[in-house]
């Protein structure tokens, strides 16, 4: 009899061993399922805050309008209507009303003066001219810029409080190197950023 109740009383501390230990992992697996939620919703909300600040940004700039024509559609067209011609300029600009694109360029005979409606896809503009001999444009070499959202972006930094209503990308006379500048409005003011466009190096800021 005593041998039977020692049995007992071992198999029964060990039900109590397991049942403690069947305890620990539900609390275990229940705390990494919270923390994975918590990380989860902590995701989430920083990516929702990201999109409303990158939508609030692009909302104030050029009237709050969206495009057809994007930027690189925009070089692509000119390249294909004028596959030997080298870029020297490109302006987004407001131009009777209606947001353009204007590129310049060239090629070993003529100087070539393009322009596309961004907000609609219509070429207003497609002039031709011989060549000056006195002619000394650069060629911007536009496959070695940075991304054009990257170039606004950073130009937004040097002027948070003013609106970006224009911007122009070319080659420095001088220097040869890429230049963006970014053309904003602060209240009555025109404020001028200038940046390296290759590296996206702030270079300077000019306020009229």
């Amino acid at each position: 009899m005593k041998m039977k109740l020692k049995v007992g009383m071992i198999s029964g501390s060990a039900l109590i061993l397991l049942a403690a230990c069947g305890g620990t992992d539900t609390t275990t697996n229940d705390s990494a399922t919270s923390t994975k939620e918590s990380t989860a919703n902590s995701m989430a909300s920083s990516s929702t805050t990201e999109s409303a600040s990158s939508e609030s940004s692009a909302s104030k700039n050029f009237e709050g309008k969206s495009f057809s024509v994007t930027y690189e559609q925009a070089i692509a067209d000119f390249q294909e209507a004028y596959p030997n011609a080298a870029i020297s300029s490109i302006d987004f600009d407001k131009d009777f009303g209606k947001y353009t694109f204007e590129i310049n360029g060239f090629d070993d005979t003529q100087e070539i003066e393009w322009e596309v409606n961004a907000e609609d896809g219509k070429e207003t503009k497609n002039n031709t001219e011989k060549k000056d001999a006195d002619f000394d444009d650069q060629e911007l070499m536009v496959d070695d810029l940075m991304a054009i959202d990257e170039l606004i972006t950073k130009s937004e930094k040097e002027a948070p409080n003013a609106v970006l209503v224009s911007w122009n990308l070319e080659a420095d006379d001088d220097t040869k190197t890429p230049l963006f500048t970014g053309e904003f409005e602060e209240g009555n003011n025109e404020v001028d950023v200038h940046l390296n466009a290759e590296t996206g190096e702030f270079l300077s800021v000019e306020n009229d």
